[in-house]
């Protein structure tokens, strides 16, 4: 039996770390859904967990893949990530190079983000500097930096988001031979070109 949205979120987050095991452990004792969805072996495996321990997380990921697709805990992070990009908190730069490193692990659609954006983080390019690391820029040469993404950075992060949502990217949670990230592309043409200034 597939498992509701809301219950699936609520294992995403505890495997993330965006869920205490403590606070787990009493919703998986108090929630009469539970059995109901997993079958007597799988929820009596599920109870069975002490929840004291990280390790548990390795247990319980394995008995969640019986029941949840490597791509959708996949799709859940990744929306996640994105999510968090939108908020422009602290680890935004590092976000942002992330996009570059996940285009370069073999998601294309990152194209934007991650070749347009990632990379210019990563690996500044601006006059009358010679820094070559984010790191090695100035507060004000930052914040500039990040500026001149603006409004393009807002409208490639929603227009992943969609594609994630919409499942016009799905993405599988597997690697290739060579490590790079698998997923089904059903995007068309017209979705598949850059809508970043640099790339014009």
């Amino acid at each position: 039996m597939t498992l509701p949205n809301h219950i699936k979120e609520r294992f995403f987050k505890v495997v993330t770390g965006d869920f205490a095991l403590n606070e787990f452990e009493q919703w998986v004792y108090s929630d009469k859904e539970l059995e109901k969805y997993f079958g007597s072996d799988d929820y009596l495996d599920l109870i069975s967990l002490s929840f004291k321990r990280n390790s548990d997380k390795y247990e319980l990921r394995k008995l969640l893949e019986k029941h949840i697709a490597p791509g959708e805990f996949e799709t859940y992070k990744m929306i996640e990530l994105l999510k968090e990009a939108q908020q422009k908190n602290d680890r935004f730069p590092y976000i942002l190079m992330e996009f570059y490193d996940l285009y370069c692990k073999g998601y294309d659609f990152f194209y934007d983000l991650g070749l347009g954006i990632g990379l210019s983080v990563s690996a500044p390019t601006i006059s009358n500097s010679t820094a070559n690391t984010w790191e090695e820029l100035t507060v004000k040469q930052q914040n500039e930096l990040l500026d001149s993404f603006s409004p393009e950075l807002e409208t490639c992060i929603e227009q992943v988001i969609y594609w994630l949502e919409t499942k016009r990217i799905v993405l599988t949670g597997e690697q290739n031979e060579i490590g790079h990230y698998c997923y089904k592309d059903f995007r068309t043409e017209d979705e598949k070109k850059s809508n970043y200034k640099n790339h014009k």
